[in-house]
Order: C-alpha cells, then structure tokens, then sequence
C-alpha cells in the first residue's frame, strides 16, 4: 500500500494535489492520500477489468477485498484519526478547463468501521455514468487517474465559497457565499446563504465579521499569486479559526466590457497629451513587469480619445488603491531607496542603448536596430513599473518614511532624465521611412502602440493594416483599456459602442466632479493649509510643452495639468497653484510646501473649466476653488 501524508514533496494532481503544495502555507487539516496505484492494485487483487460494463465494475468493487485493509487500519489508529472526511481526487478534477464540480462523491464524519467502505464508494464514482459520458466525450480516458484524500473532519461553525472574481459579470470583486451548515450544503445550493460583496469597503454585518472577510480576502490574494489564475475556494470557520478545504481554478467566466465599464466606479477624471506608444508602453510595464513585492493588481484606469477634443481623457477604477495593504506592510525605507538605484541604473542602460540605436540607425543597420530596440522599450517598460511602484510608496508611506527617503523620491522624481528619452523620435523618423508610410509623420508618431511598433519591425504586421488602423484612430476616436481582464489589458478598441459608453461614463464623472452641481466651483486637496482664502486673476496652461518662462505670472494664480522640474524658476512668482492631476509627492506639491506657495492637486477639470482671466477665489483650508 502507498500512502502519502498531505505535505509531502509529491506530484499530485487534482484537488488532493493543490491541497498538498499549500499545506505549509495555509490551515489546511491533516490528512493523506491513496493514490491511483493502491486502486489499480485492488483491481488486479480481485481480478476486475475495466472492460467490463459499468454496473458489473460497481458491483464487484463494493464487493472487493481490500489486500492492505489491515495496514491501512493500522495506520489510521496509528496517527489518531478519529472522524475523517473521505474525498476523491481525480486528476483532471479542479483543473483549467473542467471543474467536475459535483460529479465525483466524498463521505463526511467517517469513523474507521465505514472507511473502507467510504473508500470502495469513491472509488465507484468514478464510473458513474455522467463522469463516463464526459471523459468519453472529451477524450480524457487516456489521461485520467483517481486518487482518494481522506482528512481530519472539522466541525465549522461558518462555511462557504469564495470566488476572486465575480464569474457572471468579469466584475474585479471578491464573492463569498456564507452558511452556517457544512460547506456541501452551500456549494450544493440546498441552502440560501448569505452574499458578500468584497471591494476595498469591506461591508460586515452580524452573521460573518470584518476580520473574517479580511481573511478571505488575503486568502484570496495570495493564492491568486499561487495559481496565476481566477480561482474558486471552499473553507470553513471553526470559531474564529479559518480552514482552507478545497482550490480550483475558475473555469467560465462571463464578461461584457460594456457592462463593465459601466457598472465599475470610474472616481478621477484626468486629460493628458500622452502619445499612444508611450501610454501603451506604461501600461505594458506596470501590468508585465510589475515589481515582484506588488501583491495586489494595479490599478485599472481606461484612457479615451475622441477627435474634436483633442486630448485624451483617463479615468481611474477608484474601487482600487494603487497598492494594497499587505504590498505597503511589506516595504520599509530602505526598499523605496534600492528601487530608486535600480531604475537610475536602469535609466543609465537606456542611454547606452540610445547611443547604440542611433549608431544602428546611422549604419543603417536594421538587424542590431531591432535587437536594440526591443532591449529598450523592454527595460523602459520595468523602468516604469519602478514609477509606478515608488510613487504609490511615497504616497502611501509618506507619513511614515524617513525625511531623508523622502528627499530621495523628491529628487528622484524631479529627475527629467529617468522619465524622457529622446531617442524614440529618432527611432519613430527610421521606422517611418524604412517601411515607406504614406499618412502624415505626426499620425503615426501619435496613434501607434507599443505592440505594434515591435511586430512591425519583426515583419508580423504589414503597414497598410497600420496606416489603416491609425487613420480610423484619429478620425473616430479610440479606447486604450487597462483592465485585469486579459483579453482587454493594453488593448485598443474603436468600437463605436464602447467609446460611447466610456464618453457617457466621463460625461457623469466629469458632472460629479463639479462640487454642488455648481459648475464654477472645484474640490481638490491643498497640499498644506494656512487659513487663508486666495484671491487672484487666473492663467492657463492646458499644453504641458507651453514655455512658461515668458508668461506674466506675478500674483496670478496658475491654472495647470502640473508643473515639472523646469518650471521652478518661474512658478515662484504666483500666488496659488491648481494643478489637475498628483498626489502628495508629485512635482507641484514638493515645490508648494517647498516655497510655501499653497497648491490644490487632483481638481482633475480645472483647465476645462476656468479661463485665464478668470478672478478665482482658493479657500485653502476648505479645499476648494471657484470662480468669482
């Protein structure tokens, strides 16, 4: 006989399998497997052919002699088993693509004088005739095994199911279904639970409590990492003692991305010149590169175009913060000030590799240019997973960091030189010409992805497809999503549709925004407070390449996107800033508390809505501006 204690360093697949590589990470219960050897061996022991038909397979199992009954008994009073649950475990149950949810049977509360004829009944499931039909069906016979899982019984007080992800809707959201009856009762739909909803406001009530939610939730996370995938779990609460009972991944799930877009919470509202290559890029390291002590996902947001607006509108999923709590748990002074080494060094390697493009190019060299610049946009790309991480950090930390790790990330951000590289209009002018585009330089420089720019080059996309694609862009507008769904992540859409629904979405944002539907009065959070209510004549910037350093700025109150490094000189002179878009580390608010010139970040329409010459009035302790 083969038996093999759950923990062990085994290849195991099914449930008895995920259980067993999770077992020193999570509160599993004690228990062991038989594995598909010990069935084969028990087959041959009582000369039983899997060619016969089905009920003759039944019937003689239930009737078999179990060769190692005595050793197995032994075994069981040896390790103090008392009531167990007995489980199957077929190899293909729980897997990607079939879940076999219900199909296989499991023996609650066995005591040692039913075991083995608990075990006999595990093993006749698998030759019921719904699971025969389906492996037939699927072509699986080759390949299925049957293992049998038998645990320590735990007697809960609360059971259930959680899902990490809502599987009728795509919604990013963690479902958990709660009963107090055993979990089959639950997953079987004999009872009516209780429905949780778990986003970042985790809602309790009297039946099942915060914490044990938060538990669930972290459950949830950490075994999403696991398993790289959407996954579905069963467990248990024995007092307040959680228990992991089962893991499977999430075979279907049904996603619209119109109801998506309009049932998630879109909460910020920002417009930015941004090319599409470069907000692309952004996406593909935050999302593929993302830092491995980011726990969480990050942060959704979705970016639209639409020709006579100009500039691109973005908004945020604000049901997500941009790091989660157990990433922020997890850092301390010294990792912000190892990340902000790493991405100079990083930013050090992208000059070196400039130069060498730039030799490629003048060599006309076109093998080692295609090398070249996927090493660069790949390293552009971490370079701003590490922007991404270190500002959340700052943000996050701020109160808590050392004022040194804060003049390190000031300085860091400050730094133009880790965040622009000019080489990408050289390489944007080579491509151009080498694959001989006939649309307008400009066009292509600003509606191609970062994709795209890489399979063109590899010659996976022709360049009348792309002129095609870019001319539909900028003559009807587009959708970039940053969405967990893979099948939208980094993706462009020009379905009329969607972007429709996104521009009615931004519509209702753009209304809520606006404080008491007064359409003159904005809401932000200054960057200090002084007690002071400022007066002034309002200038407006709504391009961030304006060369502001021969624009009258005394005593007015700049209306902006946000400032940057190279605006210090000048910005001294205003009396207020209010600035669209940043956080508590971002550039205007390191120069407002720098110079005590008081800054409202985050008004996110501020340009829309106010005109220089505009008289403005910024009540800085209440956190608004409006026009007077």
């Amino acid at each position: 006989m083969i038996i093999i204690e759950l923990g062990s360093i085994q290849d195991i697949h099914g449930k008895a399998g995920r259980l067993n590589q999770l077992y020193h990470d999570f509160p599993i219960a004690r228990g062991f497997i038989l594995p598909y050897e010990n069935f084969l061996k028990f087959l041959s022991f009582n000369h039983i052919s899997l060619q016969d038909d089905r009920n003759t397979i039944r019937e003689r199992i239930m009737k078999g002699i179990l060769p190692f009954e005595k050793e197995l008994l032994d075994y069981f009073k040896k390790n103090n088993y008392e009531n167990v649950i007995v489980r199957s475990s077929a190899s293909i149950e729980d897997s990607d693509s079939y879940s076999f949810a219900g199909q296989f049977e499991s023996y609650a509360n066995t005591k040692i004088d039913s075991l083995i004829s608990h075990i006999k009944r595990c093993w006749v499931s698998q030759f019921s005739d719904s699971v025969m039909e389906y492996l037939v069906e699927n072509k699986m016979m080759k390949e299925f095994t049957f293992d049998v899982l038998i645990q320590e019984m735990i007697d809960t007080d609360i059971s259930g199911v959680a899902f990490s992800i809502n599987p009728s809707n795509g919604s990013k959201e963690v479902l958990a279904e709660v009963a107090n009856t055993p979990c089959e009762e639950v997953v079987s739909g004999t009872v009516i639970p209780h429905l949780y909803h778990i986003r970042n406001q985790i809602e309790a009530d009297s039946f099942f409590s915060k914490d044990k939610l938060l538990i669930i939730q972290e459950s949830i996370q950490r075994l999403k990492r696991i398993f790289k995938a959407e996954i579905e779990i069963e467990f248990g609460f024995q007092k307040n003692q959680f228990y992991l009972f089962q893991v499977r991944p999430i075979t279907r799930i049904y996603f619209s991305l119109v109801d998506y877009i309009n049932a998630e919470f879109w909460c910020s509202f920002k417009n930015n010149n941004w090319t599409l290559f470069h907000r692309s890029l952004w996406i593909l390291g935050a999302t593929r590169y993302k830092a491995r002590k980011i726990h969480n996902e990050v942060t959704e947001d979705i970016t639209l175009y639409y020709p006579h607006n100009q500039k691109q509108m973005r908004g945020f999923n604000g049901n997500q913060p941009p790091l989660d709590e157990i990433t922020i748990k997890c850092h301390t002074d010294s990792d912000i000030h190892q990340y902000i080494q790493e991405s100079y060094q990083l930013s050090k390697e992208m000059k070196e590799l400039s130069s060498m493009i730039c030799h490629n190019i003048k060599d006309n060299d076109y093998l080692n240019f295609k090398i070249n610049l996927r090493k660069l946009i790949q390293k552009n790309a971490i370079l701003n997973s590490y922007e991404y991480l270190i500002g959340s950090l700052g943000n996050a930390l701020h109160d808590q960091l050392h004022r040194k790790t804060i003049q390190n990330i000031e300085k860091w951000r400050n730094d133009s030189s880790n965040s622009y590289f000019p080489i990408y209009d050289t390489i944007f002018e080579y491509v151009f010409h080498s694959f001989h585009f006939t649309i307008e330089f400009n066009l292509f420089k600003n509606y191609i992805h970062v994709q795209e720019l890489l399979n063109l080059c590899d010659k996976k996309l022709k360049p009348e497809i792309l002129m095609k694609r870019i001319i539909k862009r900028n003559e009807y507008g587009f959708v970039l999503l940053n969405i967990h769904e893979k099948k939208y992540c980094n993706k462009i859409i020009t379905d009329k549709k969607v972007i429709m629904t996104v521009m009615n979405r931004f519509h209702q944002l753009y209304e809520g925004i606006l404080m008491d539907n007064d359409s003159n009065k904005i809401k932000g959070k200054s960057t200090f407070k002084n007690g002071k209510v400022i007066v002034g004549e309002c200038i407006l910037i709504k391009d961030n390449d304006t060369d502001i350093s021969k624009m009258d700025l005394k005593d007015k109150i700049l209306v902006c996107e946000v400032t940057t490094s190279k605006d210090v000189l000048y910005l001294k002179k205003v009396k207020a800033l209010i600035v669209n878009n940043g956080g508590v580390l971002c550039h205007s608010a390191i120069f407002s508390r720098e110079f005590k010139i008081p800054c409202l970040m985050g008004c996110q329409i501020a340009t829309e809505v106010f005109r220089t010459g505009d008289i403005l009035s910024y009540h800085v302790d209440e956190e608004f501006v409006e026009k007077l």
